[in-house]
């Protein structure tokens, strides 16, 4: 599938994430091997086969649920996209939405237009003390 604006991109993702799709979902995805996501609290998943089955083992266990999307922040480049944004899943029956999952969003231009690279997504702190920061690793 072509998708001519990473924004067009990033709204078929979501859409076959909430929809549970896994054809729609890789329809997204860029179809080289180089691309990665890693789902929250999870090891990286690297190249298309295992990008495929992770969405495929999520899907399977997932219920129903809607998911909002709110853009937190943009680097763009030529030829590539990078989106940081709160992802708010809303499950079942439930009213409100559960605290945010942080989540990169990374899409690339290619021949067949913009396609998603990468997908990180990780549990957003809310409140709480900050982890401390380590000392820089002095290397030589």
């Amino acid at each position: 599938m072509n998708f001519p604006t990473p924004e067009a991109a990033e709204s078929a993702f979501y859409t076959a994430f909430e929809a549970r799709s896994l054809d729609a979902m890789m329809a997204v995805w860029s179809d080289d091997n180089v691309i990665a996501c890693i789902h929250p609290l999870s090891a990286p998943l690297n190249g298309v086969a295992a990008v495929a089955a992770g969405w495929r083992s999520m899907f399977e266990a997932a219920g129903q649920f809607r998911i909002q999307v709110e853009l937190a922040h943009e680097i763009r480049e030529a030829g590539l996209v990078i989106r940081i944004v709160r992802e708010y899943l809303i499950v079942g029956q439930e009213t409100e939405p559960r605290p945010p999952i942080l989540a990169t969003n990374v899409y690339r231009r290619d021949a067949d237009g913009w396609h998603m690279a990468l997908h990180h997504a990780s549990p957003l702190q809310i409140g709480g003390t900050p982890p401390a920061r380590m000392p820089p690793v002095v290397l030589h």
